[in-house]
This record gives C-alpha cells, sequence and structure tokens, in this order.
C-alpha cells in the first residue's frame, strides 16, 4: 500500500477512535476472556519512517487480515539485540481485510552482534464487537534488513566511541562566510593501533570546507589527538529544507581503528554547536531566528 493511502486510513481511523479511545485503554485486559471470540488474524512488520530516526523509534506496521475490525491498545516489543525497548499503548483501529496501521514504539539501543535476532511484538487487542482482549505474539518477518541495519549502525558507534572521542571545538563567527569550527580527535585510553578519520562530511543544510588530506586525521599513542579545522556554510537556504529537514545536526564521519574497516558513525553535537550552526545559517540565509 502506498504511503499516502495508508495516511488516509490512518486519518479516517483517527476519527473513529475519538469515540473509542477512552474506552479502549480504561477496558484493556479488563473484558470478559469468554468473549474474546476466535484467534484474531493479525500480523505485523517493522518499518522506519525518516522523521523517526533521530526519536529512535521503530514503526509497527500492524495488519487485520480477518473480516472484522480489531481495537489493540497495546504494543509490546521483544527485540533481543537491543536494550532499552518499551511498551507503548495507544487505542489503534485495524480495519479489516488486511488494511494497516502504524504504530511507532522505542527500539533501545543495539548491541554489537553481527545480526539481528529474530523479533517480535505482542499485541493486546480485540475484535470489534467483543470485550474479551487477547494477547497476540506476532513474529517480526526474519532477517530484517531493517534490524540488521540498526544494529549495525549502534554497534559502529559503540566501536568507534571506545577508541576515538569526537567533538567539535570552539566556533569563530565570520559573518558572510560562515562559521570557522574545527573537529578534535581524541584517542582513549582503550584504543589500540593508530586511529585514522577518513571522512567528515555536511549534511542537507550545510556544506562543510577543509584542505583535503587522507586520511585527514590520524591519532596514535605518540600523538593521541588532531585537529581538522573547517568552514562551515549554507547549503541550502529554501523554506522548504529548514521545514522539512529531519537532521539538521548530523554530521557524517568514516574512521578506522587499526587499519580495519572503515566504520559509519555521527559527531556528536552538543547545545552550543547547534545554536553557532543554527544562529549562522539563518542569518545568512535570511531566514527568522528560531521561535520567533
Amino acid at each position: 500500500m502506498s504511503r499516502g493511502r495508508h495516511l488516509v486510513i490512518a486519518g479516517v481511523a483517527a476519527a473513529l477512535l475519538i469515540a473509542g479511545a477512552v474506552a479502549a485503554l480504561s477496558t484493556r485486559g479488563t473484558g470478559d476472556p469468554a468473549d474474546a471470540g476466535p484467534p484474531l488474524r493479525l500480523r505485523a512488520t517493522a518499518e522506519q519512517w525518516r522523521q523517526d530516526e533521530v526519536a529512535r523509534l521503530l514503526g509497527v506496521a500492524l495488519y487485520n487480515d480477518g473480516d472484522s475490525p480489531v481495537w489493540v491498545s497495546r504494543v509490546e516489543p521483544d527485540l533481543p539485540s537491543f536494550e532499552g525497548e518499551a511498551p507503548v499503548d495507544t487505542p489503534a483501529l485495524l480495519p479489516a481485510n488486511g488494511l494497516r496501521v502504524d504504530v511507532t514504539v522505542p527500539y533501545g539501543t543495539g548491541s554489537c552482534q553481527p545480526a539481528a535476532a529474530p523479533s517480535s511484538v505482542t499485541v493486546v487487542a480485540r475484535a470489534e464487537g467483543r470485550t474479551g482482549w487477547q494477547r497476540v505474539r506476532l513474529a517480526l518477518p526474519h532477517p530484517s534488513e531493517l534490524l540488521n541495519r540498526l544494529l549495525a549502525d549502534d554497534c559502529a558507534t559503540e566501536t568507534v566511541r571506545n577508541s576515538v572521542v569526537l567533538r567539535f571545538g570552539d566556533w569563530e563567527d565570520l559573518g558572510a562566510d560562515g562559521v570557522r569550527g574545527s573537529l578534535v580527535v581524541e584517542r582513549t585510553a582503550a584504543a589500540t593501533g593508530a586511529v585514522r578519520l577518513h571522512s567528515l562530511d555536511g549534511n542537507v543544510m550545510y556544506r562543510l570546507t577543509f584542505a583535503p588530506a587522507t586520511p585527514l586525521a590520524e591519532v596514535t599513542a605518540a600523538g593521541p589527538t588532531a585537529t581538522v579545522p573547517f568552514v562551515a556554510g549554507p547549503l541550502r537556504c529554501d523554506l522548504h529544507a529548514f521545514a522539512e529537514v529531519k537532521k539538521p545536526f548530523e554530521f557524517p564521519v568514516r574512521v578506522s581503528l587499526d587499519g580495519g574497516r572503515q566504520l559509519h558513525t555521527t559527531v556528536p553535537v552538543d547545545d552550543d554547536d547547534r545554536k553557532a550552526l543554527d544562529t549562522m545559517l539563518r542569518r545568512n540565509c535570511g531566514v527568522p531566528p528560531a521561535g520567533s
């Protein structure tokens, strides 16, 4: 089903929920078990929209293959390769005949494993017209390209951060030319061998310019700190980009440890970094300050 059609269905479902949301939440698990009816024909897949990436939310796409609508009041993810996943209480009405409704849940942080273990979700649901709730465990498709990617991303971040600390240094306002900054690379005591920084990228809003080098930086036990100076300026100034950008402060890097493969992660960005970059971007693009 197309995303657009899904949004239409979700909108219709939201309208139907207004009258039943309170009842659905207050009766979860308290209905008459004898009135649960036959097993529900549900299935689930794992999805992720771009707007949910920053918030580390996983979209659980629920499908009702039965011929009657089904109310869902709770979704509980069971993701063995991730720690910190959390259940969500949310009234949702699943239309009949395989139509889809998404419920977003926190998926936690992945561990360093070759691939994600088989995962599932448990939903608390009842058929419309029934008072008895059922707990239904739904296996997610396995193997999952999405869960494997999320796991690999988290493992790479953990591996890099065990060996090197990445942070932005002080910022110098250059007016119309942008802001001058630097990436500070600090080798940790736990690192073994040389740590090489191969690339530092801007994003959809910011262009970074710096003197090319291969690698950009290298830190060793003898020289544990390196600095990569750069200038940040606007890449896009259109209002559409300001309104739609989901990751305005994500700056990807590629790092290798002791001659190994290149790992992809991002530079941590604190409040001072955000303020310096956002102030420059809005001023040089002629866009009002945030919140004005």
